[in-house]
């Protein structure tokens, strides 16, 4: 089996890794807390996304128009997601770089090319830039709020901090990795990361969800 191949079948692995997910976290869902409620939602709408992506993919030979879109719903989902579940104070400079970088991300959208050899892209640096932000300043916030009851948001946080900022340094260099051989090592680096990171968000679930308790 060549590594061709081998990276063709793992890439299987992602949309299986949402649907166990998915399958383990909706029977637990009225048990959940807001926050793991928020979560199923990712795991969803990311399955969603996967989808699309390998419909363009198998359709039109290249699924680049996805990439901007799945940047764009997963900031705006983060955003949610802090501002609803996580931060009690406003920090008024996040929304203003949330601002920016979504109305950057919808001006590439316009201007989207569908050459992959012209593909400039930095709506996923954006994306990544907006969340580990977020992620920071749920840290910087909750610092002097320390609980142990809390240990959970924390673990989560550190996790969402972890796998962006690594997320961020893979996607810099996108366009020359678009088109280079070496390009496939890339996208199974960033696979191992990404299952990894729904792997985790799954355990939270499952663990939210055992430790639910009736009022």
């Amino acid at each position: 089996m060549t590594f061709t191949s081998l990276y063709k079948l793992l890439n299987f692995l992602s949309p299986f890794i949402l649907i166990m997910g998915l399958g383990i976290g909706l029977p637990y869902f009225k048990r959940l807390n807001n926050i793991h409620k928020g979560i199923i939602g990712y795991l969803l709408m990311m399955l969603l996304i996967d989808m699309a992506s390998r419909f363009f993919q198998y359709n039109f030979g290249n699924n680049l128009i996805v990439l901007l879109v799945y940047s764009l719903v997963e900031m705006l989902f983060f955003v949610f997601f802090y501002y609803k579940f996580l931060f009690k104070a406003s920090h008024i400079l996040i929304k203003l770089f949330s601002i920016i970088a979504a109305s950057y991300i919808i001006w590439e959208l316009f201007y989207f090319s569908n050459n992959v050899r012209q593909f400039q892209s930095y709506a996923k640096v954006a994306d990544n830039f907006v969340i580990i932000t977020l992620a920071l300043a749920f840290f910087s916030e909750k610092i002097h709020e320390y609980k142990e009851s809390k240990l959970d948001s924390f673990y989560l946080n550190a996790v969402i901090l972890i796998f962006f900022s690594i997320n961020l340094i893979f996607f810099l260099p996108l366009n020359f990795i678009l088109n280079e051989r070496t390009g496939l090592y890339f996208w199974l680096v960033n696979l191992i990361t990404t299952v990894s990171f729904y792997s985790y968000l799954i355990y939270s679930i499952i663990k939210n969800g055992k430790n639910f308790k009736k009022a």
